[in-house]
């Protein structure tokens, strides 16, 4: 037995010592980091097929558990108490056999239910082949789950004995969005294209000589035999020709003629490139190949959320064999295709499958806030009941964003809702145990974790004693090493000359500010917040060329040409976007969007990523979104149209006007009237103030406008000092500022915790109180400042997940301090986790567009 053992030992403890966990933890790393480049250029199935879901990915993962084990036996965790250390393994194993728990008996899905009725079905994330058959009046159903991708094997073999009836299916190729293609050969048919308008655009079928065809609600047959309701085709003497019951009329896509095509017992000619119209159905004839043959190719090769795919699939019975094309998408039903042999039907589809629950839903009603004045959905939630008959339950309940329904081991989340908003998609999850065992690893990991900073027999402690060590020695040359590279952070920019001419006045621009303005999502706020909000979005600044966001927005109302070529909108790094457009700065002018004749460089581009649902868009088509963003932001400030600063007393939604709202007829004519007045004698008063330096008319406007906006604005009006707080917040910058502070402090508390080690002769006891007193004049004004701004918005600091990660680092570096001070009496832990913590609440303020 112990030569046995030793045996096992020799050959198997390199797969699991610690050496190998090192090595499984880099390999896992690379894995994730391979997958997220192959989900970028060919989909999460790809990504799947190829690593989550491969048999080595898990293989790894289980490699990596069984090592931790080992690990925990050999180190004796248990019998040396090192609990923490123990805790924190064991944790991680328990997440992997969560994970597995998940992936192997987990599933999910989206349920549909339109108002006032009950579902009790859903349709699976999970692809499956599903096969009906009709043999001799009696149905066969059954499925296989599958995972077709565009990387990976996606050859599929399986054998069904149905009676007495051997049925072998084998799938040859994989086909990622698929488009039909026609090409001429010696053995083809004439064939005809047709396309249509569908769903989601221009869709394109193909109909053969001896073929009929439903598309829509047209019939297309090209056979010899005729059919009274449809498009009767013919190609007789090198001539196309048709003949319907039905009226149509006809355009010529290239000379725009119209004509109408009535009924006849003879067939007239049929006109390729031309649109034909029944009055509800529209399709055109663009092409036809005398000798065509049809073939499948793939489009792109990356598969989104909403692409089709196909595939060809061989399907023999009894040694008989026929093939066939099967199309399907994710999270959808599949299009069944029907087989017909000598003895029996076979329907074949690729999709999602039906599953059912043990209980229904359903929806009473689907609820959709929206902001003041916008058509934005604020928040939405379905009003659902439900109904388990098996248990006499009938239980109200509303769902919505963070509110999950919980029972009988399935959770529904709410997703979206139908345009019409009298419909709901919830989304569905079942993994009672592997969310169970997940939630206990990462409790177990959190306490190993917080052990790790009391318990005297981790890798923590031991860093701490050498770093009282190291304090021993004497090197300085790290420390100026270190000063050298903090100090090349301070660089400063060069600023940019202005070359725009007329600039409004700031003290006219400071009255402005104080206006009240609608903000797209109904907020009202100072025009000063909207303002410094649009400026920080273009530009990342609070000032821009030695002028306040409020003096920008106003001088582009005034002369809005000036602006064109002013660089103000930041690019960012991306280098595919800066070629598209032509230029190597970083921040470019709204001109460079354009080319010569008008066009819009981005258009193209912007579309295709528009049509990507966000789990689809790279990080190139995410980036162009935030560009495309904020060129139309400044296009609205060029107009004016982002000032709603002129009450609709009439609108049910308070919608305000701003400029060129006034010319929308759905306004209450009074209102368009003063809008139209003040914006046109505004302007004109603005430019004359320019130019002139007198802007007492222009004041006068703002003063009357400042009066009727108290007078007609009603209950949604902010009061006086929630204006001047918000203000005197902006003006402060009480955030960007604290930003500031939390750097120095993490740079200092790294300078001090170098100086400890280097230099361990110099008392820091003055330091750290002054240190410590900084971070506490921190917490206080950060309280402060989230405090006005939850009186001013209405929206507690804990509603944001930014302000309040921020707000826990806060008080987990006050918290630490005390602890970790306390517990090590060593001012080295103290730094680490002060100047750790600090830095990382830094970064959180570093994107001003929040």
């Amino acid at each position: 037995m112990k030569k046995l053992f030793a045996i096992v030992n020799k050959y198997l403890s390199p797969f699991f010592n610690t050496k190998a966990a090192g090595i499984y933890i880099l390999l896992f790393a690379s894995s994730i980091a391979i997958a997220t480049f192959i989900e970028n250029d060919f989909g999460t199935s790809s990504a799947q097929k190829v690593v989550f879901k491969s048999w080595w990915f898990e293989l790894l993962l289980v490699l990596f558990s069984i090592s931790i084990v080992v690990n925990i036996v050999k180190f004796n965790m248990v019998k040396q108490k090192k609990w923490s250390l123990f805790l924190f393994h064991v944790a991680i194993v328990i997440i992997i056999f969560g994970a597995g728990v998940t992936r192997y008996f987990g599933f999910e899905g989206m349920m549909h239910i339109r108002q006032n009725n009950t579902s009790n079905s859903f349709l699976s994330s999970n692809t499956f082949l599903k096969f009906k058959i009709h043999k001799n009046d009696i149905i066969y159903d059954f499925d296989e789950s599958v995972l077709f991708a565009t990387l990976g094997n996606n050859n599929w073999n399986e054998s069904f004995l149905i009676g007495n009836d051997l049925i072998d299916v084998s799938v040859k190729k994989f086909i990622p969005n698929p488009k039909q293609i026609v090409n001429e050969s010696m053995d083809g048919k004439p064939t005809l294209k047709i396309v249509v308008s569908g769903i989601n655009g221009r869709e394109e079928y193909f109909v053969s000589k001896g073929e009929t065809k439903r598309i829509r609600n047209i019939i297309y047959n090209f056979k010899g035999n005729l059919i009274p309701e449809a498009i009767n085709i013919k190609f007789e003497n090198e001539t196309l020709l048709f003949k319907t019951n039905k009226v149509l009329t006809q355009m010529e896509m290239t000379t725009q003629k119209r004509d109408t095509v009535y009924p006849s017992n003879n067939f007239q000619p049929l006109k390729l490139r031309s649109l034909y119209s029944d009055g509800t159905n529209n399709f055109v004839l663009p092409e036809f190949n005398k000798s065509g043959t049809i073939s499948i190719e793939s489009e792109s090769a990356k598969v989104l959320s909403q692409s089709l795919t196909a595939l060809l699939i061989n399907i023999s019975v009894n040694g008989k064999p026929k093939q066939t094309y099967v199309y399907g998408q994710r999270g959808m039903p599949g299009r069944p295709q029907t087989l017909h042999f000598e003895n029996l039907d076979l329907s074949v589809s690729y999709g999602a499958k039906e599953m059912t629950l043990p209980f229904s839903i359903k929806l009473n009603e689907f609820i959709l806030d929206k902001y003041p004045g916008t058509n934005s959905a604020s928040s939405y939630a379905s009003e659902v009941q439900l109904i388990d008959q098996n248990k006499n339950v009938k239980k109200d309940f509303r769902i919505y964003m963070n509110n999950i329904l919980n029972y009988n081991g399935y959770r529904f989340f709410q997703s979206s809702f139908d345009k019409d908003e009298k419909g709901t998609y919830l989304s569905v999850n079942n993994d009672y145990w592997g969310t169970l065992i997940s939630y206990i690893g990462y409790a177990l990991l959190t306490i190993g974790m917080l052990l790790t900073f009391f318990s005297k027999k981790t890798r923590f402690h031991q860093v701490i004693q050498k770093i009282k060590a190291l304090r021993a020695k004497n090197s300085t040359f790290i420390i100026v090493i270190f000063l050298l590279f903090s100090s090349s952070s301070f660089a400063q920019l060069q600023k940019e000359n202005l070359h725009v001419k007329h600039v409004v006045d700031i003290e006219h621009a400071n009255k402005f500010s104080k206006l009240i303005v609608q903000d797209y999502k109904g907020r009202m706020k100072p025009v000063h917040t909207l303002s410094s909000e649009l400026l920080r979005k273009l530009s990342k600044k609070e000032n821009l060329y030695g002028l306040t966001s409020d003096q920008i927005v106003l001088s582009m109302f005034a002369n809005s040409s000036e602006w064109y070529d002013v660089n103000i909108i930041k690019l960012g790094k991306h280098k595919e976007i800066q070629r598209k457009l032509g230029v190597s700065r970083e921040i470019v002018s709204y001109k460079d969007f354009f080319s010569k004749n008008g066009d819009y460089k981005l258009r193209n581009d912007v579309r295709k990523a528009h049509g990507l649902k966000p789990t689809d868009r790279g990080v190139y088509e995410k980036e162009l979104l935030k560009i495309d963003e904020k060129v139309n932001i400044l296009s609205m400030m060029f107009s004016g149209s982002l000032l709603k600063i002129i009450p609709n007393t009439n609108d049910p939604n308070n919608t305000w006007i701003s400029n060129n709202d006034h010319r929308d007829h759905n306004h209450n004519n009074n209102e368009n009237n003063i809008a139209e007045t003040f914006f046109n004698a505004y302007k004109t008063s603005l430019k004359k103030a320019i130019k002139t330096n007198d802007y007492n008319d222009a004041d006068k406007l703002i003063s009357e406008l400042k009066h009727y906006q108290y007078k007609k604005g009603g209950s949604i009006i902010p009061s006086s000092s929630k204006i001047n707080i918000e203000i005197f917040l902006n003006k402060s910058n009480i955030f960007s500022r604290l930003a500031l502070l939390y750097f120095l402090l993490g740079i200092a508390f790294l300078f001090f915790l170098f100086l400890s080690i280097f230099k361990p002769n110099v008392n820091l006891r003055i330091a750290y109180k002054i240190l410590f007193s900084l971070i506490l004049f921190g917490f206080i004004f950060h309280t402060i400042g989230l405090g006005l701004r939850w009186y001013i918005s209405g929206r507690a600091p804990w509603s944001n997940g930014y302000e309040s990660m921020i707000y826990i680092a806060w008080t987990s570096t006050l918290a630490g301090i005390i602890f970790t001070r306390k517990s090590f009496g060593g001012l080295a832990a103290t730094m680490v986790l002060a100047a750790t913590i600090l830095l990382v609440s830094m970064l959180s303020f570093l994107d001003p567009e929040i």
